[in-house]
């Protein structure tokens, strides 16, 4: 797959940050992948700084979550096996 970064946007009343990516899906659709997490800095950050500090997060949480899903898989089908 071949995500495309969206939208990235940062609460700083809330300390949210969101981070959307999209892929085109092979029945005409899209494939939407979003982070949203807590990230906390006493810094008021620039656009270019939110891309530079949050963005690398979003992908290493996305990367952790993927290999959970699959370890949770992997450990089902041994077990069955």
């Amino acid at each position: 797959m071949n995500f495309v970064m969206q939208r990235v946007e940062y609460e700083r009343h809330t300390g949210r940050a969101y981070v959307e990516f999209r892929e085109p899906d092979g029945d005409g659709g899209d494939a939407i992948a979003t982070t949203i997490f807590s990230y906390r800095t006493r810094a008021k950050l620039t656009k270019r700084q939110v891309h530079e500090e949050i963005v690398p997060k979003a992908r290493h949480l996305l990367r952790r979550a993927a290999a959970a899903t699959w370890g949770a898989y992997y450990a089902r089908s041994v077990s069955r096996s």
